[in-house]
């Protein structure tokens, strides 16, 4: 690989040196520091490039997006130079799954470069019952409480309405990027001809309390290739059983760096 010049979504340009970028998208209400450990943990060829949006953490002072098209095209162009430069895959997490599989449906409909291969965390296909709550359903503390239940909160923010009146509005734009999926240019499950070519392994908690994993396999009839690999934990189980999760994501990444271009694991 030889583009490495910084684009505004990523904290660092990308080493030139890796046999394989793999772009790592967050959560709603999250940012790019849910995968400050990562780097660490796949193999040393593999290059981790934390996505960040606007309007958080170091962008914090940008305007957020509330629309999943509008953020689906600005990565596109943000990320094109390192998406067209060399072999690539992604991980998105509950949104960030959203996103990543979109983004990578916009890139081959544009005849650019998709990925070897996406992983997809913690997040129902998108024809399926939602995996998040619509963003104005609950009234703020309602939501603060929601958010703890499912481990996406640290408790002591219920106590400290200053937190809050800074996480709860960008959680709702990121909700409100969810509930627009369908103006991110998916293809229709219900059309075979219309799957993409693509290698999708999807991870699913076996204790997660949003997301059915008869849901998560549902990306199925989306794509090409397909493999469900269910794992110890909550809905951020990367987080909550870190070695069984990188146990078997490392797997799929170890096959591709040893055969570039296949799919990670055998579809399921």
């Amino acid at each position: 690989m030889t583009t490495s010049a910084s684009v505004s979504c990523l904290s660092r340009a990308p080493r030139p040196d890796a046999r394989l970028r793999l772009f790592c998208f967050h959560h709603a209400g999250g940012g790019a520091s849910f995968f400050s450990s990562w780097a660490r943990r796949v193999p040393s060829d593999v290059d981790v490039l934390p996505v960040q949006l606007p309007g958080r953490e170091a962008r914090y002072r940008e305007p957020r997006y509330q629309d999943a098209g509008e953020v689906v095209d600005a990565l596109g162009r943000d990320l094109a130079p390192c998406l067209d430069a060399g072999p690539w895959a992604a991980y998105g997490h509950s949104m960030g799954a959203l996103l990543s599989f979109a983004l990578a449906a916009a890139r081959l409909r544009a005849g650019g470069r998709g990925p070897d291969a996406l992983f997809l965390g913690a997040y129902a296909a998108p024809h399926r019952t939602p995996t998040l709550p619509p963003p104005d359903r609950y009234e703020d503390g309602e939501l603060a409480r929601l958010l703890v239940d499912f481990g996406g909160l640290d408790p002591r923010f219920l106590g400290r309405a200053d937190w809050l009146r800074v996480l709860l509005p960008i959680l709702r734009d990121d909700l409100r990027i969810c509930a627009s999926h369908q103006r991110a240019g998916l293809p229709d499950p219900d059309d075979e001809r219309a799957r993409l070519p693509l290698t999708v392994e999807a991870f699913a908690g076996t204790d997660d309390p949003l997301v059915d994993p008869a849901a998560v396999r549902a990306w199925g009839r989306y794509v090409h290739r397909f493999r469900l690999t269910p794992v110890p934990g909550g809905h951020f189980f990367p987080r909550e059983a870190p070695d069984a999760f990188f146990d078997r994501l490392n797997r799929s990444l170890a096959r591709l760096l040893a055969e570039p271009g296949a799919p990670p694991g055998a579809p399921g």
